[in-house]
């Protein structure tokens, strides 16, 4: 989410493979998951395309999933012993980084290039969002003043990796422009001083676990939605597994009140195509997946 999304149209073809591609990544994630114990929940456009088109939205080229702290912990000591053949995690607590904070489980072998990206030199694979959740405050104010410490360290990280003097033909507006212009002297700034990357993430990860066990109330720390995006621990369990596309979806057991509190309370409607957003990538390669899915 945040400042990078766009929208651009796919040819039906390409679209077509970029939702196969993705089921798979997400059908290899589930069953680690199912093996080994770890829930997990479906936000964002993934939870409104279960809900209000049984699988993606048609524009989507994405699955966005929630996982509480311990449940992604766990996770990603099962992704390096099950999933290391055809997958790596990417995220500023591995040794591949990117230009957010969000880690992701990437399809080996593939590209999958946004123009932010680009910017900031990485060439991933096709991936799957892994949001993390973690406890934030249910007082207000408290809350207020953890989500601008938190943006914070989301600004600075983005700053430091994202060229934005790359992008400036993107923005069509004036204020686009600046704000492109602000943040690329930002992180040319922080980009001239030794170890602030590394001290960006040192602070933001601790700050991430300041509420843990504290409070029955998460959300996606990282994410400029995160006071409205956040789930109570009585509206998670037990999930609830619903149609999508070919397989099944997990979401939360309150998952429309959740939806309509992150997404609006208008997501069963379809937005007006100015209000569209994707991922459409600069660079798009499917490696040999479709030749090895053959086989």
């Amino acid at each position: 989410m945040g400042i990078f999304l766009s929208f651009r149209q796919y040819d039906s073809e390409t679209l077509e493979k970029v939702h196969q591609i993705n089921l798979a990544i997400y059908d290899d994630f589930a069953k680690v998951c199912e093996r080994n114990g770890i829930n997990y929940f479906a936000i964002s456009g993934t939870a409104i395309g279960t809900l209000r088109h049984k699988g993606f939205i048609p524009w989507d080229d994405d699955i966005d999933i929630a996982m509480l702290r311990d449940e992604y912990e766990r996770f990603v000591e099962c992704a390096k012993r099950e999933l290391s053949d055809k997958y790596y995690l990417m995220g500023p607590e591995f040794d591949r980084k990117y230009y957010n904070l969000k880690p992701h489980l990437v399809l080996k072998d593939t590209t999958f290039v946004t123009n932010e990206a680009w910017s900031a030199g990485y060439k991933p694979g096709f991936f799957l969002d892994l949001f993390i959740y973690d406890n934030i405050p249910e007082d207000k104010n408290e809350l207020a003043k953890y989500h601008c410490q938190c943006k914070v360290f989301t600004v600075l990280w983005f700053a430091y990796h994202v060229h934005f003097e790359k992008l400036f033909g993107t923005q069509d507006s004036l204020a686009g422009k600046v704000k492109y212009l602000i943040s690329f002297v930002l992180g040319s700034i922080l980009r001239c001083i030794p170890g602030s990357e590394s001290w960006i993430w040192r602070h933001y990860d601790a700050l991430s676990k300041k509420y843990r066990g504290k409070t029955k109330r998460y959300s996606a720390l990282s994410d400029y939605g995160m006071t409205y995006m956040y789930v109570d621990e009585d509206e998670v369990f037990p999930l609830v597994e619903l149609p999508f596309e070919n397989t099944t979806m997990k979401l939360i057991r309150e998952n429309k009140k959740q939806v309509a509190r992150h997404m609006g309370s208008d997501y069963m409607q379809l937005p007006p195509v100015e209000k569209r957003t994707n991922h459409y990538p600069r660079e798009l390669d499917f490696g040999s997946f479709f030749k090895d899915s053959e086989k």
